[in-house]
């Protein structure tokens, strides 16, 4: 195991730097794909993956961005071929989106890079401790769900 570079003194920082640091990586790696496509594509594609069909909103309230955010991303991914708009089955007045069978295996090839990176950031703890951390991080994040 590796000693740490320095002790974080805020619990917040700590948190910033290491989502920070899981974005720069899986950019990175989003990058050699060479689609134009990074973190927010990424992460975007998997909640498609799991939640369409959907509307922009509805993603852009899975993904915590703004609307001209998921329009950008949704127009990359329907370049790729990865999804599609599609008339609302239930409102004639909206779309929503479909993933395509490219999009299901761009994912699976994404997946693996960002696999990769997990693993990556996890590689100096042992399973005890990945559960312990998963365990505590999840106390965490409820803590701060509403109620």
């Amino acid at each position: 195991m590796t000693e740490p570079s320095s002790v974080p003194t805020s619990f917040g920082l700590l948190m910033r730097q290491v989502g920070d640091g899981l974005v720069r990586q899986l950019d990175a790696t989003m990058a050699e794909e060479g689609l134009g496509i990074g973190f927010t594509h990424y992460v975007g594609l998997k909640v498609l993956v799991n939640m369409a069909p959907c509307t922009a909103a509805e993603l852009g309230q899975a993904i915590n961005q703004v609307p001209s955010a998921v329009t950008r991303l949704l127009d990359r991914l329907e370049a790729l071929g990865a999804v599609r708009r599609e008339p609302h089955a239930q409102d004639r007045r909206a779309l929503q989106i479909v993933v395509t069978d490219d999009g299901r295996a761009l994912w699976q090839q994404l997946k693996v890079r960002g696999d990769r990176i997990m693993d990556l950031a996890l590689r100096d703890l042992d399973e005890a401790e990945r559960d312990h951390l998963f365990s505590l991080l999840t106390r965490v994040r409820d803590s701060l769900s509403p109620p």
